[in-house]
């Protein structure tokens, strides 16, 4: 048998280390048990939950991107986010090329890669989710609005800079807490707002 403390009355009390949930021998508050996806660890819930974030390592667990709830979803928001910024990274690089040309041709050196084509490139960064990557990509996607902002493609622009926010959102969040769920929410909304 293991032990588990009530969250409600703190009362100590056995329980089958593989139950789902128990009933409190004092309070008779009913629990479930979560276990995260990522850091391994178990925690209470109430019976039905079906969101929530591991509050040691942060993970958010059963969202769909809009923050309602899903049954049976047990990976990671964060995993999502990563998955669908491969996906447009590699719908990108397939469709276009590395710059756009024709297949065979070798650009010169000085050639210019089209601005939405080099933001597609410039989302690769952003799919490692790691402090020194997203860096180059907030460095690189400010200079990708700005080319598109010069050629007149405004909407694009706009789109690039709502990326860039949510990068800078996410990596802040990620360094001294915060909701993460909402900053990985606002970091999807932002890419599905550009088109690779």
């Amino acid at each position: 048998m293991a032990e588990v403390t009530c969250p409600q009355c703190q009362t100590r009390q056995e329980v089958d280390p593989d139950a789902d949930g128990y009933r409190c021998i004092v309070c008779a508050a009913t629990w479930g048990f979560v276990r995260c996806t990522v850091c391994g660890e178990r925690y209470h819930t109430r019976p039905g939950t079906r969101a929530w974030t591991c509050p040691n390592c942060g993970t958010p667990h059963g969202r769909n991107r809009r923050g309602i709830s899903r049954v049976g979803v047990p990976l990671p928001l964060l995993l999502g986010a990563i998955i669908a910024i491969g996906a447009v990274v590699a719908l990108a690089l397939t469709l276009g090329g590395d710059d756009g040309a024709a297949p065979g041709h070798t650009p010169s050196p000085s050639s210019n890669v089209a601005p939405l084509r080099k933001v597609c490139r410039d989302l690769v960064d952003v799919q490692l989710l790691r402090e020194d990557a997203l860096g180059r990509a907030i460095d690189a996607l400010t200079q990708d609005a700005n080319a598109l902002r010069s050629q007149g493609d405004r909407k694009n622009a706009a789109a690039v800079v709502d990326i860039v926010k949510a990068i800078r959102t996410y990596t802040e969040v990620a360094a001294g807490g915060g909701d993460t769920v909402a900053a990985t929410n606002q970091l999807l909304d932002a890419l599905a707002g550009v088109k690779c």
